[in-house]
């Protein structure tokens, strides 16, 4: 299974999320799932635009499904997708080799929050993406 690009387009955010960006953003296609933070977009990015993989974290589905089971039962740690406080805010670092490694997305407390009841409120599921 070859990991797909992304474009900007296909990325979402949960609904509890600003709606002038500073979001942790998520897209899923062909069994992949890729966390990006739209505060990289500038004004050069467009909705077509393929993402570089160095402003991504990509997964399988399966990784990214486990680690939301995680988070849902109350667990930050994931073998997958490292999320790790620094700063006074929260780093999400791949746990697993990526194409670029030493990827890096870094969030507010409000970022994060609004991420985490997205994944509580199951906004991330691939069923919701299939059905967009």
């Amino acid at each position: 299974m070859t990991q797909p690009t992304f474009t900007v387009a296909e990325f979402r955010k949960a609904t509890f999320s600003s709606p002038n960006q500073n979001c942790v953003c998520v897209a899923r296609r062909n069994g992949w799932t890729a966390v990006w933070d739209d505060k990289l977009a500038d004004e050069r990015y467009t909705p077509e635009m393929s993402l570089p993989d160095n402003e991504l974290l990509v997964f399988t589905d399966d990784q990214f499904d486990a680690f939301q089971v995680g988070m849902r039962a109350g667990r930050v740690e994931d073998p997958h997708l490292a999320i790790s406080r620094r700063d006074g805010g929260y780093v999400f670092q791949a746990a697993i080799p990526q194409l670029i490694a030493g990827v890096e997305l870094r969030f507010d407390e409000a970022e994060f929050d609004a991420f985490r009841q997205g994944v509580l409120n199951h906004e991330f599921d691939g069923a919701r993406f299939i059905a967009a």
